[in-house]
Order: structure tokens, then C-alpha cells, then sequence
């Protein structure tokens, strides 16, 4: 059988990974001139592992990326413990989009071909016995058959970056600030620090200089090390855009030929960490089905619109820009037990691989 995956991405490499170590013939199709990514960090939560794992690659990825410290949790800008989360036993991690894209290149089976700089406009023409929309949230796949899906914008902006690890981050987790403000950072393997900012307001116009210049005027009495991270992002390296989702997500069948995976079919905002995990799930979920679209359909919707609903409200929610609100967020995540902090942080992250099992590389 032979199958279409328009992307290249992460969904849309594991995917076809998966359909490939299960026999099928499958053709690549992406639009960038070589096969790549551009970004920064990831968090890959144990359920994206355990999809990585069932592809063969777990371990590999690991290795590539960083551990979450094990004292982690939410603190306020001066620094102070909101709530805390120990992390020990718990498989966390965070890897260079790069990386994983490149593993997830090299593990791709000999029945897989890909085919760069084809630019996907319409999928009328593609022959297969099933075509995946891994095309994004802008997906030509998506918007042929579900032209009703729209990006909704939630208001907010991020900043990300990678800066060289100089051994001064010894904790994780994320810090919540007045008006909406928050950073997050984590260790990212071989290529440093991987931090984020995000905030309420309007995507920026300005030079990269310019921008950071502002967050490091906004965040410079934050606690340590968000100062000195700051201070050593190149603003070469610096990321900005907007904190966007589908709404409603999509669809992830039409009919029995056509799937979507991924942000085609459910991005999602970041304050979960889930978008790269999704999509592995569904790339798994998949391949382990397929062609049974149905079935496929009926595991992964309801999961996914729980997840970007939970991760839309969490976003309105610790993203308000009020004073009160601000104090509320605070207040709560004092007031929360930590072993109940964890437990809702991994909660999401139940999930496991359906059979059949993967074939054995």
C-alpha cells in the first residue's frame, strides 16, 4: 500500500516512519528545498517518549536532549517558590527541534522517499491509497476538506531562544510576573539553555536588538539567572511570533483515504508543552492503524480538543495582563499541594502507543 504525508515536519516524518517499519510504500512531499527545521526547544512529556520509543528512536532522543532539573515548579519574579514539583523518575525532556528533526530524518526506513521543494496547492491529484495532512496550521490538506477551521489568535506573543549553557540554571520550570509576563527555561542537550518568554500584547515590529533590548528592560530585576540568560542571547538567535490555535480543531479523517496529524489538524498554544507531543501521538496512533481511519479518528479527537481546550484557558489564565488576575494566579499556586501541582502537570501525559506494536527495526 502506499501512502502521500504532506510535510516534512515532525508529525509528518514520524508518521511516516511508522507506516514505513509497517510495510507501507511511503512518499514525503515537502515544499522547503531540503528537508530541515527551524526553532528551538521542545518539551517532550513521557507520552511523546513513549511514542519515540515505539518508532525505535527513544533512547537516541533522549540522549540529544536535556533533563528537566529535578527541582523544578513556579516561582514569582523575585524568585520565590510559588509551588514545586520534583521531577525525579519522571522522563522530561527538552531537545533542539533541529535534533529531533534530524533524528527522526535518519531513522526514516528505506521504503520512505521524499521529495523536496514540492509546493502542495491542492491534494485532488495525489494518487495513494491514504494521504496525511502533516502541512501545518496553514495546512493546503486542511483546508480543502474542512475549509471551515480558522486560526484563532489568543492575544498573546512568545520570544524563544538558545544560549550557551554556562552551568547557572538549577532549577526549571516557569516564572509568572505582574501583567501577564512569564519565562520559562530548560537545558537543551549539546546546544545550550533553551528559554521562553511570553506575554499579552501585540507581535512586535522591531529589530530582533530592539526586542530583546525590551525584554531584557521588562525582565532585568527578574530573579537569577533570567537576567544573565537575557544577557547572552544572540539577537540573531532570538524567535518571536504569536501564540495561535485551531479553533474548532478539525476533523482528523475525511472519509477512508485522507487523515490530518498535527497542528493541521489541532495546533495548539504552548502553555501545556503538548504541540510536539500531539503530534507523535497521532503519527503513532496512525501508523499503528492505518487504514483505519475511523478507529484512528475515534482515539485521537476527543484527546486532542480536551488538550487545546486545557491549554487555551490555562494560557487565558496565566497570561492575564490585570493586576487581580496576576494575584490570583499566585495565590492559587501557593495554595496548591505540590504532589497535586505534579499530578495535574502529568495527567495530560497518560497515554500509550495502540497496537499493534511497531515492527522491530
Amino acid at each position: 500500500m502506499h501512502a502521500i504525508v504532506v510535510g516534512g515536519g515532525i508529525g509528518g516524518l514520524a508518521t511516516a516512519i511508522g507506516l514505513g517499519r509497517r510495510g507501507w510504500d511511503v512518499t514525503v512531499l515537502e515544499r522547503q528545498p531540503r528537508l530541515g527545521a527551524i526553532g528551538a526547544g521542545l518539551s517532550l512529556w513521557p507520552n511523546a517518549l513513549r511514542a519515540l520509543d515505539w518508532l525505535g528512536i527513544g533512547a537516541a532522543v533522549e540522549a540529544a536532549g536535556g533533563r528537566m532539573p529535578e527541582r523544578s515548579g513556579m516561582r514569582g519574579a523575585d524568585g520565590r517558590y510559588l509551588s514545586r514539583v520534583d521531577m525525579t523518575g519522571h522522563r522530561l525532556v527538552v531537545v533542539h527541534r533541529a535534533d529531533l528533526h534530524e533524528i527522526l530524518a535518519g531513522a526514516l526506513p528505506a521504503s520512505v522517499t521524499v521529495r523536496t521543494g514540492v509546493d502542495v496547492t491542492t491534494v485532488d491529484s495525489l494518487d495513494a491509497d491514504l494521504v496525511v495532512g502533516a502541512d501545518g496550521i496553514r495546512s493546503a490538506v486542511r483546508a480543502r476538506y474542512a475549509p471551515n477551521i480558522r486560526i484563532r489568535d489568543s492575544g498573546q506573543v512568545s520570544w524563544r531562544a538558545i544560549v550557551p549553557d554556562d552551568g547557572g540554571l538549577t532549577s526549571g520550570g516557569e516564572t509568572v510576573g505582574p501583567r501577564g509576563w512569564r519565562f520559562g527555561a530548560a537545558p537543551a542537550g549539546r546546544r545550550g539553555i533553551y528559554w521562553y518568554v511570553a506575554a499579552p500584547g501585540p507581535l512586535r515590529t522591531g529589530t530582533p536588538q530592539e526586542q530583546l533590548q525590551e525584554l531584557r528592560e521588562r525582565l532585568g530585576g527578574w530573579h537569577d539567572p533570567i537576567p544573565g540568560l537575557l544577557a547572552a542571547t544572540d539577537p540573531a538567535a532570538l524567535l518571536h511570533h504569536p501564540l495561535q490555535d485551531l479553533h474548532p480543531v478539525a476533523p482528523m479523517r475525511f472519509g477512508d483515504r485522507v487523515a490530518l496529524v498535527g497542528d493541521a489538524a489541532h495546533a495548539m498554544t504552548p502553555n501545556l508543552g503538548q504541540g510536539a507531543c500531539q503530534a507523535l501521538e497521532d503519527a503513532v496512533t496512525l501508523a499503528a492503524l492505518a487504514p483505519d481511519l475511523g478507529r484512528y479518528a475515534a482515539l485521537r479527537e476527543p484527546r486532542v480538543r480536551r488538550i487545546v481546550d486545557r491549554s487555551w484557558q490555562m494560557g487565558r489564565l496565566v497570561g492575564a495582563k490585570g493586576r487581580l488576575a496576576g494575584a490570583v494566579v499566585r495565590t492559587a499556586a501557593r495554595l496548591l499541594p505540590d504532589r497535586a501541582a505534579l499530578s495535574s502537570a502529568l495527567a495530560v501525559t497518560e497515554w500509550e502507543p495502540p497496537r499493534p506494536e511497531a515492527v522491530t527495526p
